[in-house]
């Protein structure tokens, strides 16, 4: 229902250009995924509880309704957050997964051009704009861009809901969501 503000957030930082310089600004990391650095470019909004000064400065609107999911905010595991992630044509990201402790994804598609997909598991998902794909990251996924745009989302990590160490917020039928 908040698609449109993310891609307001994100269309005001690349008409002004600037994606590059708050990525700079911000925590870089998980730049081992790509073959060629910045290629993907994960643009933290947020980041283990802390918001990015630069980019929740422009991107303001996006942070706040960031902060008020207390699946991100209130999560202690390590390296939750959010992020507006850049994917250039041509590019991709290895396979991988996150071991420990359990944490679920979701990518909101913003700018979804043709030719990008995602394969968790041995499921493939085409993003769509305005539409949010939720995946367990404990799974192996990658991507594939094959199209001619830049592809961007707004990707978020948090605590599995059945993770009732580091999720300070429990499911509300934990019995049957999470069985021992």
């Amino acid at each position: 229902e908040n698609a449109h503000v993310f891609r307001q957030d994100l269309e005001y930082i690349l008409e002004n250009d600037l994606f590059d310089t708050l990525y700079f600004q911000g925590h870089v990391s998980m730049t081992q995924f790509s073959g060629k650095r910045e290629s993907w470019a994960p643009l933290n909004l947020i980041h283990n509880k802390v918001t990015a000064p630069h980019a929740c400065k422009v991107a303001n609107r996006s942070c706040e309704l960031l902060l008020s999911r207390p699946e991100i905010a209130r999560c202690d595991a390590k390296d939750v957050g959010a992020a507006f992630a850049r994917l250039h044509p041509g590019m991709g990201i290895k396979p991988h997964l996150w071991t420990a402790p359990p944490r679920l994804g979701v990518h909101l598609g913003l700018k979804v051009p043709p030719g990008a997909t995602m394969i968790v598991g041995n499921n493939t998902v085409d993003w769509k704009e305005g539409k949010a794909v939720v995946f367990d990251d404990t799974y192996i996924h990658s991507v594939k861009h094959r199209g001619t745009e830049t592809r961007y989302l707004l990707i978020a990590w948090f605590c599995h809901p059945c993770d009732r160490f580091h999720a300070e917020v429990a499911p509300e039928d934990p019995d049957n969501l999470c069985p021992h």
